[in-house]
């Protein structure tokens, strides 16, 4: 699987949260996986990762987020370490890739997660399945002004464009902020159109959304006897992180549960059961 990573909270240095805890995001994409409170090892996890990453963060006074993409190795990418010495900022996103070995999807920066619109960042750890065959169907679904945002070729930024493909430009004039329920309503809307689309096929859909205040992440999968990547979150004063693995080895980490939706809004964390979604 990928690794991907949320921050929100108190004023941080990239260096701190992307290098130097001992099982950060970078470190993730080669050290041993670590994946407690699973009751059995995930067969979709990926020993390394090395396909790709990119990361997101928001500056004090501008609404839009940064962006810094690369298809080198995480560890082996010399600017991103240099940049991070010198970057402060409260809210982060972060995605390494693993793409499937003989997979239909390339490594290009444009296929980099996280996928940037106006002030909304979307990340994808998981697989739709069958995509190739029902993506016209997805493509007829979207608007014509939609559709040429995309750049890549991953189900995962089709996913993005399903999203984006909900808002409406009332919503730009006023701020481009969406409410929480509309958030979680909008993620919602991609499960259950994927769901239609490509009834019979398993699709793991760890997604994570933002326009910069409220956050929403799924932990989620069509499959009664198969499970998603795994995730968890850590709350602390006022931060939190989001991680598909811990960061630390401390025991303060909670694992978000199959088929739950995770929503971050005004400091407050809210879950909710996405079963039903099946």
């Amino acid at each position: 699987m990928c690794r991907w990573f949320i921050y929100f909270g108190d004023k941080i240095l990239l260096r701190d949260i992307l290098f130097t805890s001992k099982h950060s995001i970078i470190k993730q994409s080669y050290q041993k996986k670590f994946t407690p409170f699973l009751e059995e090892p995930n067969k979709r996890d990926h020993e390394v990762n090395v396909d790709g990453f990119g990361v997101g963060w928001y500056v004090h006074g501008y609404s839009e987020p940064c962006l810094y993409t690369s298809t080198k190795t995480p560890w082996a990418d010399h600017n991103i370490q240099r940049i991070s010495d010198f970057i402060y900022t409260k809210k982060i996103f972060a995605h390494i890739r693993a793409i499937k070995p003989f997979s239909k999807s390339i490594v290009h920066e444009y296929n980099c997660h996280p996928f940037i619109h106006k002030n909304f960042m979307f990340m994808h750890n998981g697989d739709i399945s069958n995509f190739c065959n029902f993506k016209k169907q997805l493509i007829n679904i979207l608007k014509d002004d939609v559709f040429k945002l995309g750049k890549g070729n991953t189900d995962s930024e089709f996913a993005f464009l399903l999203f984006i493909n909900q808002l409406n430009e009332e919503l730009f004039n006023n701020g481009g902020y969406l409410s929480k329920n509309c958030m979680i309503l909008y993620i919602k809307n991609i499960i259950n159109t994927l769901l239609l689309y490509n009834k019979g096929y398993v699709m793991s859909l760890n997604f994570a959304v933002t326009d910069g205040k409220t956050t929403v992440c799924t932990r989620f999968i069509n499959s009664d006897v198969e499970n998603p990547p795994s995730l968890y979150y850590n709350k602390f004063d006022n931060n939190i992180i989001i991680s598909s693995e811990p960061t630390d080895y401390q025991n303060n980490w909670i694992i978000i549960e199959k088929n739950k939706m995770l929503a971050y809004s005004n400091k407050k964390i809210y879950i909710e059961d996405i079963s039903y979604c099946n």
